[in-house]
C-alpha cells in the first residue's frame, strides 16, 4: 500500500470504526458534492496491457489496471452504503447467479439516488478517464453502482444484518499467518471467489471498495497473464478504487478471509468517442438482469452510437467537400474523389457487424416462462 493510500485508509477506518450506528431502510437523501464527498489522489501507478503479456492494442487504451487509489471520501462512503443497503435495493434488486452469490444491481435512480449522482458526475468521470488513459462515459444507466457483496452464507439475511451505512473492521485474525498462507497460494481456482474468473461484458470498469477491510487477508484481483501465469493487484482499501479494462483482461476477485463483510461497487464504461471500437456483450449480465430492462438500453444505447457514427461520416464528409478549392469541377468532369470506396466498404462492414452483436445480444422470451 502506498504512503498516501494508507494514510487515508487509516484516517476513513478510525472514523468508520467511531462513527454512530444509523439505522435506515430508506435511500440516501444527499446531494453529491465533490468537495465533501470524493477524497481523490491519482493511482501511484498502472500496469500496461504490455506489462502482462497482452498485446498493447488488445483493447482500446494500453492500461491494464491501476493500482488502488483514494477515490471517496468517508462521507461519500456513508451515502454509498446507506443507498445499496436501503429495503428496496435488497428486495428488489439483489440476485444470485453462477457468477457471484449475491449483488445488488439494475436500481434505478429513485431507489438509489445517490449512487446515481456520484457515476455521473462531470468530476467522476475525469478521474475514472484519467486513470484508463482514454474518456470514458456509463455503458448504461442499469450498470450504475453494480454492487458485490461477500456476506458469508447468509445471503439476503446477511446483508439485512450490517450495520447500516457505517462499515466495521473485523477483528485481526488469530490465525493469520495459516490465512496468510492460503492467500498467498490461492490462484482463483477455489469455490470461494467473491466473482469467478471473467472477462467483463463492457470494456472498463471502476470498482469502489465500500467495505472496511484493514484486517482483511487476502481478496486481491488476479489477472491472467498472456502466458497463462497469475498476477495479482492488491484489493483496494475503503473508499479507494481500481479502474479495469477488464472486457479485454481475464480477471477473478479472490476469496478473502477475516472479512465479515466484503461489498465492492462496480461500475462499468466505454469509451466516450463513438469511433472508438466497443466490443460490450451481454454474456455475463443476462442471468442477474431482467429481459425487459436490458433489452431497452442495451438497444438504445447502440443506436444511439451507432447515429453518432453516421453523423460523424457525413460531417467529415462534408469537410473533405468544403476544403476543395472553388474551381474542382470548373471543367465538369466531376471534379475530385471524396468518397473512398474501400473505407466505406470497411465502414459499413464495421457498422453491420455491431447492428448484428447488438441484435444476437437481445434477451429472448423462454417459451413456458411465466
Amino acid at each position: 500500500m502506498s504512503t498516501t493510500e494508507s494514510t487515508t485508509a487509516t484516517i476513513l477506518s478510525t472514523a468508520l470504526a467511531s462513527s454512530a450506528h444509523i439505522s435506515d431502510d430508506a435511500p440516501s437523501s444527499v446531494v453529491f458534492d465533490p468537495a465533501i464527498h470524493l477524497a481523490y489522489t491519482p493511482p501511484s501507478s498502472k500496469l500496461t496491457m504490455a506489462d502482462i503479456g497482452l498485446p498493447a492494442d488488445a483493447g482500446i487504451s494500453p492500461v491494464a489496471v491501476t493500482q488502488p487509489f483514494p477515490l471517496m471520501s468517508l462521507a461519500g462512503v456513508r451515502e454509498l452504503r446507506r443507498d445499496i443497503l436501503s429495503k428496496d435495493v435488497i428486495d428488489k434488486y439483489t440476485v444470485s447467479s453462477y457468477i457471484a452469490p449475491c449483488q445488488s444491481r439494475e436500481f434505478p435512480r429513485e431507489a438509489a439516488p445517490f449512487v446515481h449522482q456520484v457515476w455521473t458526475h462531470p468530476e467522476v468521470l475525469r478521474i475514472v478517464s484519467d486513470a484508463a488513459g482514454v474518456e470514458l462515459v456509463p455503458i448504461m444507466d442499469l450498470e450504475l453502482g453494480h454492487t458485490n457483496h461477500q456476506v458469508g452464507l447468509a445471503g439476503k439475511h446477511g446483508i439485512r444484518a450490517l450495520s447500516g451505512p457505517d462499515p466495521k473492521p473485523a477483528m485481526p485474525a488469530a490465525n493469520a499467518e495459516e490465512l496468510k498462507a492460503l492467500a498467498d497460494a490461492d490462484l482463483g481456482l477455489s469455490d470461494g471467489n467473491v466473482v469467478n474468473w471473467h472477462h467483463d461484458s463492457y470494456p472498463f470498469v471502476c470498482v469502489l471498495m465500500l467495505s472496511d477491510v484493514s484486517n482483511m487477508i487476502g481478496g486481491e484481483t488476479a489477472l491472467q497473464r498472456g502466458d497463462g501465469g497469475v498476477t495479482k493487484v492488491r484489493g483496494p482499501s475503503v473508499g479507494s478504487a481500481v479502474v479495469l479494462q477488464g472486457r479485454h483482461v481475464k480477471h477473478v476477485a479472490l476469496r478473502s478471509y477475516n472479512a465479515p463483510e466484503r461489498i465492492t461497487m462496480v461500475t462499468s464504461f466505454r469509451a466516450k468517442d463513438s469511433l472508438i471500437r466497443d466490443a460490450s456483450v451481454l454474456t455475463t449480465i443476462h442471468p442477474i438482469t431482467k429481459p425487459n430492462r436490458i433489452n431497452y438500453q442495451w438497444t438504445l444505447y447502440r443506436t444511439q452510437l451507432l447515429a453518432s457514427r453516421f453523423a460523424a461520416l457525413a460531417a467529415d464528409l462534408e469537410r473533405r467537400h468544403a476544403a476543395l478549392p472553388a474551381d474542382d469541377d470548373a471543367d465538369g468532369r466531376g471534379g475530385s474523389a471524396i468518397v473512398d470506396p474501400d473505407a466505406i466498404d470497411r465502414f459499413v462492414q464495421e457498422q453491420i457487424d455491431y447492428l448484428e452483436r447488438t441484435r444476437s445480444e437481445l434477451a429472448r422470451p423462454v417459451a413456458g416462462a411465466v
